[in-house]
């Protein structure tokens, strides 16, 4: 049957081919409607901002290491600003399974297709707003790429089967697959490139599979990538090899916009690695290098900076290598190779790497929280990348491009890089130290513009100062900079009376704002203006900023609209057979930062009968929203939402303008259901698109009423009564019923007294309260309400007298709590409110975190094998090897120091494990104990064997 096929897929590289001819590939054509390159002069400018070069390679490499798409678009301008060039993403392929827990990163490398879109990273309209966004600031976006392997079916005799969720047209086509069988032999060359590697292997030579690879390749980059890391290019052969192919010529060489393209591939060095065959077509890692600087600083031996000196990359020219402190295999794989090593160590590792010439070097984001895998899928990395030692040396290096290196030392601890005459680095491993050098640098006192400070004077050739031990000098007369500008408001429209933008500019002198023309009013960074207090809805504001410096001036525009808040969309949705109440997750990605509502999976809906929801989101004038009940979701995974206005009904993927079953009767009610204070309620009844209703009270017969009309209940009736009111009504299609209950309640008017923990970002809190059970709706005074009182220690209170109940919300300029369109939190008594949570005492203070340093004595290992730490507490990984903390630092062998964060007063147990891979040895004897204290925050034990 295969041979059968071949004419067929021969027709479809014809076609294939003759589209790329024509300037079209398969993944091009397929999304003409969102094609576009990067611009590289926009790049070029935005780059110029904040200071990065104009060429991917001369500048520094950002590893977003299992951030979405919308989590790297929320930080451009940070990473702008600390001096990143280039922002690495993880596979954008589809993955096996949506598994989202931090440790199951490795189904990112299990991909099943070649499209943009999976459940971890987001979809293809989130990947090209992230690249639409990057190139504002100036950012190359690199894509990871598996093009090596697809997912396996599972561990065992299953590791080489393709998984059952593979595409079909890549799994079933038998000429797309290696043979089912692993390498033995890692100094054979064939092997390495033609059999697995715990994983199926892609018959890479096949041309039809080389086509997929093209066409999803440029449908990246129509989107806006910028270029490609190649995972597992090590076992993708060469042309001129045994079992050699054309894959890299003939797919790079297919690339659109290739002049511009930055390309890497994952050569891991040792065995049959070809690596210096690899330089014709792409650079290349140098994992060896990476092994040296750790040692040089001190990890996994003693500290000797000489080693961080060659590249040890086989003589491959510098300027074709990318060079890590570690990376995500370093990291992440079960032989930690770099797992244990501390922030400090990271931070000289890198200014090692980064300061020196001719290479791209990449900085690997850690995840964040304690633990090696804490954290989900998606989210943010550690901030470690914008300590100012790291920024220091990005903008050292981002100064230097185009100039030469010279490498000195200063007995073994003590490195200097040169960078012409122009700049140097001094990085210090060992203890404070006296600098007395020879140097090219050119006569001058150079201030060091890392976290130590301090000045260093260069004379006739030497240079001389002071560093401390463990610190970075970061030397250099910095070119003078154009001014950048930001905001931290989205443009467009806001629903309050008011909104507060904070405006802030950097490698300025001076600067200035107008709004709508107005005069022109100077400003310091940081400082926040008011917009919008008492205009009429629809007015529109255009904010302008202007800021100089010596290098010249920057002008930004920002236009904002106040919108109707009683406004917003309605979603009707037709719920599918076998799911549950459907949630609605609403987002707007036509703004930057994108707008959500509820975070995933976002607010259950209200049943509207007849299978229809309903939800309306006030305040929302254009939105895309995704339907959700446990594991279903409409659209699918890695599809955008529906995109809506104003009212529309979803039924079956269809969008509606109105009702598609017809139009069903909707009923309403004047009177909010729940308590009432008066001897009797009187309820309006009313309907729509109905010829008739009924009403029945506390299951009386059927009573028949028209639009408008009245019914009264409760008179006489004693306090806590119940009343159920069912009201129906029909039309010639459709049967709507609506259940209403209230309760007849006393009115003890009293005073009450609410407490308000102000968020740190806030000014002086309001309170405006409410009560929408009575009718009219009871207020105190209009939004935004009412002064708090300071209570010290950021509590503020305000006291409600004679009132049963209320609804409150807490205001500070444009921000409120709850949110907007969001109702007031319901409190009835004296009340505590923190962080969203209601109390009816004042909540006990947040315990501080202490960092306790154990100290595991006479623990002896084996190569490979590392010390770790579990206990009773989710800290230590509540007794689960898979999550204990570690590997220790080796203090003085046998002798091991962990570091954890724990609350200060908690009493923990816990023990020593040794771990290799999958194997654990547990420390005999008793668990030890300890209370977590900060006058004693060291624990010393004997590892019990």
């Amino acid at each position: 049957m295969k041979r059968k096929a071949r004419p067929f897929w021969s027709l479809v590289l014809f076609v294939a081919l003759l589209l790329q001819s024509m300037g079209l590939t398969a993944g091009a054509q397929a999304s003409t409607d969102t094609q576009q390159l990067s611009n590289p002069s926009v790049q070029i400018s935005a780059a110029a901002d904040y200071g990065l070069p104009a060429k991917t390679k001369d500048g520094l490499i950002f590893h977003a290491w299992n951030w979405s798409f919308d989590t790297i678009t929320k930080n451009l301008p940070a990473l702008a600003e600390a001096g990143f060039k280039a922002v690495q993403t993880s596979p954008i392929q589809g993955t096996k399974e949506d598994s989202m827990e931090g440790s199951k990163w490795w189904v990112l490398y299990q991909p099943t297709n070649f499209k943009i879109g999976n459940t971890q990273l987001g979809n293809r309209d989130q990947f090209k707003k992230m690249n639409d966004e990057a190139e504002k600031h100036g950012i190359s976006i690199i894509v990871d790429v598996v093009a090596n392997h697809m997912a396996n079916a599972g561990g065992g005799n299953l590791q080489y089967t393709p998984a059952y969720n593979v595409d079909s047209s890549i799994r079933n086509n038998g000429y797309f697959w290696h043979e089912a069988r692993g390498v033995e032999n890692w100094d054979n060359r064939w092997q390495v490139t033609q059999w697995g590697i715990s994983l199926p292997d892609l018959n890479t030579s096949n041309q039809e599979l080389q086509n997929i690879i093209i066409g999803f390749l440029n449908d990246a980059i129509a989107l806006g990538a910028d270029g490609f890391r190649f995972d597992a290019a090590k076992h993708i052969e060469l042309p001129n090899e045994t079992a050699g192919s054309n894959f890299w010529p003939r797919v790079l060489g297919a690339l659109d916009n290739k002049a511009n393209l930055f390309n890497y591939g994952e050569v891991l060095q040792g065995g049959a690695d070809n690596f210096a065959g690899y330089t014709s077509y792409l650079n290349l890692t140098t994992s060896n290098y990476g092994h040296d600087v750790r040692s040089a600083v001190g990890f996994g031996g003693s500290k000797n900076v000489d080693s961080a000196k060659s590249f040890n990359a086989n003589n491959v020219s510098p300027s074709k290598l990318v060079t890590w402190v570690e990376s995500h295999d370093t990291y992440a794989n079960d032989k930690n190779e770099s797992t244990g090593m501390s922030d400090q160590q990271i931070k000289l590792a890198w200014s090692i790497v980064a300061s020196r010439a001719e290479t791209t070097s990449l900085f690997f984001n850690r995840p964040t929280g304690g633990g090696k895998f804490a954290g989900r899928l998606g989210d943010a990395g550690n901030t470690l990348w914008q300590d100012p030692d790291i920024v220091a040396v990005n903008k050292f290096h981002n100064a230097m491009v185009g100039e030469g290196e010279y490498l000195r030392t200063q007995g073994n601890q003590i490195l200097f890089v040169e960078r012409g005459t122009k700049g140097m680095t001094i990085i210090n491993v060992g203890g404070n130290a006296q600098i007395n050098s020879e140097t090219k640098l050119m006569d001058g006192v150079y201030e060091n513009s890392a976290s130590g400070g301090g000045t260093f004077t260069v004379s006739n050739g030497r240079i001389t100062g002071n560093i401390g031990a463990g610190k970075v000098a970061v030397l250099y007369k910095a070119a003078t900079q154009t001014p950048t500008i930001s905001i931290d408001k989205a443009e467009g429209g806001f629903y309050t009376d008011s909104i507060d933008v904070k405006m802030t500019y950097s490698n300025a002198n001076s600067a200035s704002y107008t709004l709508n023309g107005g005069p022109e009013t100077p400003f310091s960074s940081g400082t926040t203006v008011k917009i919008g207090t008492g205009s009429a809805i629809g007015s529109t504001f255009v904010l302008k900023i202007v800021a100089n410096s010596a290098a010249g001036q920057i002008v930004k525009t920002y236009t904002f609209t106040k919108e109707d808040p009683r406004a917003g969309l309605t979603v009707h949705f037709y719920k599918p057979s076998g799911w549950g109440t459907p949630n609605i997750y609403y987002y707007n990605d036509s703004v930057t930062p994108v707008k959500e509502g509820a975070a995933w999976p976002g607010t259950a809906m209200k049943d509207e009968g007849n299978g229809w929801y309903v939800y309306h989101a006030q305040g929302w004038n254009q939105a895309k929203v995704i339907f959700n009940s446990g594991a279903n979701q409409s659209p699918g995974p890695q599809s955008p939402g529906y995109a809506v206005q104003g009212e529309k009904w979803i039924k079956n993927g269809v969008i509606t303008s109105n009702h598609p079953d017809g139009t069903a009767p909707t009923i309403s009610i004047d009177k909010p259901e729940g308590a009432f204070y008066s001897d009797s309620l009187e309820v309006t009844l009313s309907y729509k698109d109905a010829n008739a209703g009924t009403y029945s009270l506390n299951g009386s017969s059927q009573i028949a009423f028209t639009s408008g009309q009245k019914v009264t209940f409760g008179a006489g009736d004693a306090y806590g009564s119940t009343y159920t009111l069912v009201v129906t009504a029909n039309n010639a299609d459709k049967n709507t019923i609506k259940t209403y209950t209230f309760t007849k309640t006393q009115n003890t008017n009293k005073d009450i007294t609410v407490h308000y923990f102000n968020p740190a970002d806030w000014g002086a809190p309001n309170i405006y309260y409410y009560d929408d059970t009575l009718t009219p709706k009871k207020e105190n005074a209009p939004w935004p309400g009412t002064a708090m009182q300071n209570e010290g220690n950021g509590w503020y209170s305000y006291t409600i007298s004679g009132w049963n109940q209320a609804k409150v919300i807490f205001n500070s300029g444009g921000k409120q709590a709850p949110g907007a369109e969001q109702p007031g939190y319901l409190v009835s008594g004296d009340s505590w409110i923190k962080n969203g949570v209601i109390t009816d005492r004042e909540p006990e203070p947040v315990k501080t975190l202490v960092p306790v340093t154990f100290i595991i004595k006479n623990a002896t290992t084996f190569d490979g094998q590392g010390v770790y730490l579990t206990g009773n507490v989710a800290e230590l990984g509540n007794w689960r090897p898979e999550n204990a903390v570690g590997p220790g630092q080796n203090h003085n062998y046998p002798d091991w120091i962990i570091t954890v964060d724990l609350l200060e007063g908690e009493k923990i147990e816990f023990k020593a494990i040794k771990k290799y891979g999958n194997q654990v040895v547990w420390e005999g004897g008793q668990n030890h104990s300890y209370t977590v204290t900060a006058s004693n925050p060291a624990v010393e034990f004997y590892f019990n064997n």
